[in-house]
C-alpha cells in the first residue's frame, strides 16, 4: 500500500512538472486588447496554423497496452492554439462565424486524433451554451469525440 502511494505522488509530481516545466511556442499569445484589433487576414492565418499543427491519428498511432503515456511538445502547442481561437471569438465578434465553422469542422474531422477533436467540439459546444445559441446537433460528430467532450460540457 505503502510503495503504491509513493508511486502515485511520484507520477503526480512528474507529470506537474511536465505539464509546468515547459513552455509553448505556438501561437503568439494575444491579450484582450489585441484579440479585439485582429484583421480579417490575421485570423485567416491563426486558423491556418492552429489547422497544420493538429495531430493527425496516422502521425501518432493509439498506445500499446501498458505503455506509458507522453503529451509531446508539438501536442501543446496545439491545445494552445484552439484555446487561442476561443477566446478571440469570444472577444471579437467579428471572427465568430470563422472561428466557429474551424471548431465545428476540426471537430467532425475523423483524420485528427480524438483528443483535439474533443477539445474543438467542447470549444464550439461552451461557446454555444454560454451565448444561448440552441443546441448543437452532437449526432453530427463522431461518436468518441461527444463521449470525450462531454465529461466537460454536460
Amino acid at each position: 500500500m505503502f510503495n503504491c502511494m509513493i508511486k502515485i505522488i511520484f507520477a503526480y509530481i512528474f507529470f506537474i512538472f511536465q505539464c509546468f516545466g515547459n513552455y509553448v511556442e505556438f501561437p503568439k499569445l494575444y491579450t484582450r486588447a489585441e484579440m479585439k484589433l485582429i484583421s480579417k487576414n490575421e485570423f485567416k492565418q491563426i486558423l491556418t496554423e492552429a489547422s497544420n499543427a493538429l495531430p493527425l491519428k496516422k502521425n501518432f498511432p493509439p498506445q500499446k497496452p501498458g505503455e506509458v503515456a507522453t503529451i509531446r511538445h508539438e501536442w501543446k502547442d496545439a491545445g494552445a492554439a484552439l484555446h487561442e481561437i476561443a477566446q478571440i471569438i469570444k472577444v471579437n465578434q467579428h471572427h465568430t462565424t470563422s472561428g466557429l465553422k474551424f471548431l465545428r469542422n476540426c471537430a467532425k474531422n475523423r483524420r485528427i486524433r480524438t483528443e483535439f477533436a474533443a477539445i474543438c467540439l467542447t470549444h464550439y459546444s461552451v461557446f454555444y451554451k454560454t451565448h444561448n445559441k440552441g443546441k448543437i446537433n452532437k449526432r453530427e460528430f463522431p461518436q468518441e469525440v461527444v463521449n470525450l467532450s462531454s465529461f466537460i460540457t454536460d
